[in-house]
């Protein structure tokens, strides 16, 4: 069976919510990816044209304006150019008409670049939860095929932990389907528990991971990960804003933790299953 790989295309700024004060961050973190991103995407670039793999990137809108050379760098290599969102906010903190000109002005700068319809995206932080499906209506309307910010696992900032493990259709109108595909989870004591991407695939062992594809897999289900491309980059992380709380400090310490061996997963990954993008393995 064939299992679906994907790269949300952000610095790890942008992934680092928890961490900043709102202002900080979207004046400064998320308007300003940095070359490292650049440096990291390539690294991974190498690991999937060694292995022939074909992913779904998505891309953050303002990557796409930083450096429209890596977004094309990516698309000529065969992979799936999706939406990470413009500005990784928060949906839920957003009023419809922000969201939605979010969501244009991304589509606008990805589609310049590669030349090709945008059909997916994923929302910054999962943050398409019960207070936000509102959302999925925007995302149909300007020809999204599908969605996949809905993680069903309960966490503080996302989540609807009751929301169904597999993809299908959310949305219809008229001709138009909307799907969403969430990340794959395994339900164990009436939870869900995420099995492959971002910290989760950082800090649980392999084996665990391994043992949740295997058993998707034989349900018949396809198997849809994530990472990111700062997830390799062992350098220490600089965020020139010292958290104060405990939780914060402990989310800086979780965010360096266990770096050196992601690139040793996601080899063993992509050489003992087989993967593909979203476009291929639905056929959207």
């Amino acid at each position: 069976m064939t299992n679906v790989v994907t790269v949300d295309l952000e610095d790890w700024l942008q992934s680092s919510l928890e961490l900043f004060d709102e202002n900080i961050l979207y004046d400064e973190a998320s308007t300003k990816p940095t070359k490292r991103v650049v440096e990291n995407t390539r690294r991974l670039l190498r690991i999937f044209a060694e292995r022939n793999v074909k992913a779904t990137f998505f891309v953050l809108g303002t990557v796409a304006e930083r450096f429209p050379k890596l977004v094309r760098e990516v698309y000529e290599q065969g992979h799936e150019i999706a939406t990470h969102s413009y500005s990784h906010r928060l949906i839920y903190q957003m009023r419809s008409e922000e969201f939605e000109e979010d969501l244009v002005k991304s589509i606008a700068l990805i589609e310049e670049i590669i030349k090709e319809k945008v059909i997916g995206y994923r929302a910054g932080y999962f943050s398409i939860t019960k207070r936000s499906l509102w959302a999925l209506d925007v995302l149909l309307k300007h020809g999204i095929k599908y969605d996949s910010s809905i993680f069903p696992i309960r966490r503080r900032l996302y989540g609807i932990p009751d929301f169904p493990r597999f993809p299908l259709i959310v949305k219809s109108q008229r001709s138009d389907q909307l799907w969403e595909i969430p990340p794959s989870t395994m339900s164990f004591l009436g939870q869900n528990f995420p099995i492959g991407g971002g910290g989760y695939l950082r800090v649980f062992p392999y084996s665990f991971i391994k043992w949740g594809i295997r058993k998707l897999n034989k349900e018949g289900h396809p198997a849809v990960i994530y990472v990111h491309p700062y997830e390799i980059d062992l350098k220490d992380i600089e965020t020139g804003h010292s958290p104060r709380s405990w939780r914060k400090k402990f989310t800086l310490f979780t965010q360096k933790m266990k770096r050196s061996r992601v690139q040793g997963k996601i080899r063993r990954l992509l050489d003992e299953f087989k993967f593909s993008s979203i476009r291929e393995v639905f056929n959207l």
